[in-house]
């Protein structure tokens, strides 16, 4: 049995990289997109059908959708829709759509938090728990959410996106305990690639002009292959963790552990917390640095031959 695929945002940016390289790799895709802009206004059903028709020109199967589906009826509609197109339901999710409406934490409007929370966090919950009781019952599933260092690190400006991408490496970690007894892996990729998104990070310091001058150093092409590689059978076992993909680079990151501790079994007060505890503490304190901070170098680029398309 083919393994049949959904890929939300598929028809841009990385979603659309992965989906071709889903599709090229013998699975039927479904590629699930609104064709939004940035912003989440202004849908555009052709979005999705044009990577279809990618995937269908080079030779594979490919079905576009353009379901929002960000609520629960519209999730299983979608996943019913793909079922009855491909035979049987789909068994690997890649969620990667997502729309941005950058802003300060007080800054942001409701309309913003509900919008960007929606698109990354709803689609990805919605989509999971639609496809979960077939993949289930099937013992056999690879589910792999496009996260973002700012999830993980932090990111000025960018609170909601940033608590969404967070709150999908929650969702990784419960739903790869869950489905640890079965062949089912779920990861978090956080990856960089020149996209729109990151066209749209304005050059407001000379770190970040510094940043996006080496942006296209690192495509959306590079990080598809892997994101394939995690949806293969080949990926058996490697569930529950968090990977970078840059350019030509690919990590796997620490997750949160304790790393000190200090016990008072007389119960802590005030004055052991700032005498004691905090000295010892103090130099396992994390600093404050954003993904910028971090990733502000330039990317390992993927050496390509001058016939070579991203």
């Amino acid at each position: 049995m083919s393994q049949v695929s959904v890929v939300s945002g598929g028809g841009r940016g990385i979603g659309r990289a992965v989906a071709l390289a889903l599709g090229a790799a013998g699975h039927p895709v479904c590629v699930n997109d609104t064709g939004v802009a940035l912003d989440g206004s202004a849908p555009d059903p052709a979005t999705a059908e044009r990577c279809a028709e990618e995937i269908r020109a080079a030779g594979g199967r490919a079905l576009a959708l353009d379901v929002d589906a960000r609520t629960p009826k519209a999730a299983e509609q979608l996943v019913a829709r793909i079922a009855e197109w491909a035979g049987h339901p789909p068994t690997v999710l890649v969620h990667a759509a997502g729309t941005l409406r950058d802003a300060m934490a007080h800054k942001a409007s409701a309309d913003d938090w509900a919008e960007v929370l929606g698109s990354h966090l709803s689609v990805g919950v919605e989509l999971t728990r639609a496809m979960l009781p077939d993949v289930r019952a099937g013992g056999y599933g690879r589910i792999v959410y496009l996260g973002g260092a700012a999830g993980l690190v932090g990111s000025v400006g960018q609170a909601a996106y940033a608590t969404a991408k967070a709150a999908l490496f929650g969702l990784t970690r419960a739903v790869a305990l869950e489905l640890a007894s079965r062949d089912v892996c779920v990861n978090y990729v956080a990856p960089f690639a020149h996209t729109r998104m990151t066209e749209a990070i304005p050059p407001v310091t000379e770190q970040l002009r510094e940043y996006l001058r080496h942006a296209p150093r690192a495509t959306p092409a590079d990080v598809a292959p892997f994101v394939a590689w995690l949806c293969s059978p080949s990926a058996a076992g490697v569930s529950g963790q968090v990977f970078g993909a840059r350019g030509a680079e690919v990590s796997i990151w620490s997750q949160p552990r304790p790393v000190a501790a200090v016990v008072d079994t007389s119960g802590w007060d005030a004055a052991g917390l700032d005498a004691v505890a905090r000295p010892a503490l103090e130099p396992h304190l994390v600093p404050l640095e954003s993904e910028f901070d971090l990733f502000g170098g330039p990317p390992l680029a993927v050496e390509r031959s001058s016939g070579d398309q991203p």
